[in-house]
């Protein structure tokens, strides 16, 4: 009895080679699960806005006055439920690691961040919109109708921050962390 619980003990707790060749990039996670909305940092005390590296693969965020970097490329997100949607959460172990005071100065030079209002090069418009103590998350494509995402409920979401190639947005809601959008 002893030997087969050693042997069940020893074979969950190898990774399995399925689990590590699952790892992609934020992109293809995004497209795996089928969402637009992740999850990155879960923590209420995170300071300052969201920093992106020049090449998007990092994003970094302050964490009760430290800075880290979160690695976007080799990573795996779990399926979970935020705002009646279905999000991505960051479940892999490894891809937070302490940033360097020239890293948080290179990011801070190509992270374009606004409080509540951004708009990318092609004209697409994501605003963080207060309504008394709520915050809407509102979409407009160039051309098109605004589109609310989501409210929020009470809960303050702020620190809009374009990736530098455009294809993401990360902001901070208070009660959950750092999340990041894929901009359509």
């Amino acid at each position: 009895m002893k030997r087969l619980f050693l042997i069940l003990l020893i074979a969950f707790s190898v990774p399995s080679f399925a689990q590590e060749t699952d790892k992609g990039s934020l992109e293809s996670e995004f497209d795996r699960l089928k969402t637009e909305t992740v999850l990155i940092v879960q923590s209420q005390a995170i300071d300052e806005y969201p920093l992106w590296s020049d090449g998007s693969d990092y994003i970094g965020c302050n964490l009760m006055g430290k800075w880290y970097k979160i690695r976007l490329t080799d990573i795996q997100l779990e399926e979970a439920t935020w705002r009646n949607q279905t999000i991505g959460v960051l479940t892999t172990q490894d891809a937070l690691s302490e940033m360097t005071d020239k890293e948080v100065k290179d990011f801070k030079k190509v992270s374009k961040f606004q409080p509540r209002e951004v708009t990318t090069s092609d004209g697409t418009k994501i605003e963080l919109k207060m309504e008394g103590f709520s915050v809407s998350l509102v979409v407009t494509l160039k051309g098109q109708d605004s589109k609310t995402l989501w409210t929020s409920g009470g809960e303050n979401c702020h620190s809009l921050t374009i990736s530098p190639d455009e294809k993401y947005v990360a902001y901070l809601c208070e009660m959950n962390g750092l999340l990041v959008m894929k901009i359509k």
